[in-house]
């Protein structure tokens, strides 16, 4: 009986964990596309104002 609760709990957890690490995958995607347009524009606007 505690094994079998210990495994539903195992289970539980890694599935929580799965979730949480996706989820920070996908954040820090989302942080590298903002820094990237980010810096594109930054570089643009540079750019522009030192051919301007």
């Amino acid at each position: 009986e505690v094994r079998i609760g210990r495994d539903v709990l195992e289970a539980e957890c890694s599935g929580v964990d799965g979730v949480v690490r996706s989820g920070m995958n996908w954040s820090n995607k989302l942080r590298e596309l903002l820094k990237e347009k980010l810096s594109d524009q930054v570089f643009h606007r540079m750019s522009v104002s030192i051919v301007g």
